[in-house]
């Protein structure tokens, strides 16, 4: 097996060619042929986890390398360099696109932000987009600006700029102050203010990006520095789409252990109102990814088991290998529906003073947040965007504004209903995707390897 060191030297991810699904040794080649679409993913997965410190390929906005080498390990507030790779930051579980440790929490507009995990980032864009899909037909239609899933966009805060949506209906999940639509958008920004990359679909677009999926509108100008360090197109087109792959196919959150305590937990959590905001059972109409891959806890086993499904057909769209003068069969999305257990709306509430930043952000303002994924929170060791919450029940107590009278019916239960509340969260995990890997967690379920 080849190191992801190795791999790295031998193929400059970053600037990895865009091409298209015709094109050998292109990225769009690897998404889109079969038995290769997996292999897109191990490559964007590699470049998640590359320690761009020391490479000066990457250039170093402006500075000596040697000084963007030292920012890069040690991320102060405010630098220009907040991390070395993305899993410097989403380092947990360990080996796993997971959440941030303390240590590496970074800084916007005097506000601390607590990474969060990268499971079930593909879903999350799904259920994004197919709302805003949803808000757009209500408003042609005159009727109100609610979703398949229920999802009210007119109530709270209602629309307008930096209120529960914007006056575009467009969903923006990602970002906690809900600011982008799209992965490879988030990512491309992601890179340059952490990481000091520029990537050219955020950089290098002449015809701009108006639809806001984080794609040139048109073809990107090759060549441009726009730091001017002498370092050009530091992460490409196909670069950018490797890692988007990889992003859209991460494994879901899994679930552990589910005792009496936890599902009379889940009733009282539903009960109590949690759930109007962290709502389950978010239906998606058309499943965008190549494979689900998630762990469950058998109880008869008494361990975590994964389970894994492919999601892919492969479609003969009349392409040969023109080296070898086969068919290389398209590899497609089947785009099944499914039923993900979020437990969020995705949408913008004001959570009172109690929650505020130190500042606005984004246009939005300082106690206004996008509802977070709940589905992964029992593996957090501290929680709120901003980690400043040291306990579950800590996290329920801050929330006030549109959610206080749901706090304050929290506040109202018996103590053991409230510990069925914590027990219930605890029990949505995320889980090492290297344990499965290695079949330390092994693989029951679904389609067997």
């Amino acid at each position: 097996m080849v190191s992801a060191g190795a791999v790295q030297q031998q193929i400059d991810l970053a600037r990895y060619p865009e091409g298209d699904s015709r094109t050998l040794n292109t990225a769009q080649y690897l998404i889109n042929r079969e038995n290769l679409t997996r292999r897109a993913v191990q490559f964007g997965r590699l470049l998640f986890h590359h320690d761009f410190a020391e490479d000066e390929r990457s250039g170093c906005n402006g500075l000596p390398c040697v000084q963007r080498n030292e920012r890069a390990r040690t991320g102060p507030p405010q630098s220009m360099f907040e991390a070395s790779s993305c899993a410097t930051c989403h380092s947990q579980p360990a080996g796993s696109a997971g959440f941030s440790e303390a240590r590496h929490y970074t800084f916007t507009s005097g506000n601390t932000i607590r990474g969060p995990d990268m499971f079930g980032l593909g879903l999350i864009q799904q259920l994004g987009i197919e709302a805003t899909e949803d808000l757009k037909a209500a408003s042609r239609a005159g009727r109100p600006l609610v979703t398949a899933n229920g999802v009210d966009y007119g109530s709270g805060l209602g629309v307008g700029s930096g209120r529960a949506i914007e006056t575009d209906l467009v969903v923006r999940p990602f970002g906690r102050k809900g600011v982008e639509s799209h992965l490879r958008a988030f990512a491309s920004r992601a890179a340059f203010n952490h990481l000091g990359l520029q990537a050219q679909d955020r950089f290098q677009c002449p015809a701009g990006d108006l639809d806001g999926d984080g794609r040139c509108d048109g073809p990107v100008k090759a060549g441009v520095d726009p730091d001017g360090d002498g370092s050009a197109d530091e992460l490409t087109q196909g670069g950018l789409s490797l890692l988007e792959h990889y992003l859209i196919n991460y494994p879901a959150p899994g679930r552990g252990r589910i005792t009496e305590e936890v599902r009379e937990g889940e009733t009282v959590f539903k009960a109590i109102g949690c759930a109007e905001c962290h709502r389950p059972g978010m239906r998606i109409r058309s499943d965008p990814r190549i494979e689900h891959l998630t762990v469950f806890w058998n109880e008869k086993n008494a361990r975590f088991e994964a389970e894994r499904r492919r999601l892919v057909r492969a479609v003969d769209d009349g392409y040969q290998d023109p080296d070898r003068m086969r068919a290389v069969l398209r590899a497609e999305p089947k785009r099944e529906g499914l039923v993900v257990d979020l437990y969020s709306d995705l949408k913008r509430h004001d959570l009172g003073p109690q929650r505020a930043d130190r500042s606005d952000e984004e246009g939005v303002n300082r106690s206004v947040f996008v509802t977070r994924p709940l589905w992964g929170v029992g593996s957090y060791t501290a929680f709120m965007s901003d980690g400043s919450a040291p306990t579950l029940e800590d996290a329920i107590l801050r929330h006030g504004g549109e959610a206080q009278s749901t706090t304050k019916r929290y506040t109202a239960l018996p103590v053991a209903k409230r510990r069925a509340v914590t027990a219930f969260l605890k029990s949505l995990v995320l889980f090492s995707v290297d344990d499965v890997l290695t079949a330390k967690i092994p693989i029951t379920a679904g389609d067997l390897p």
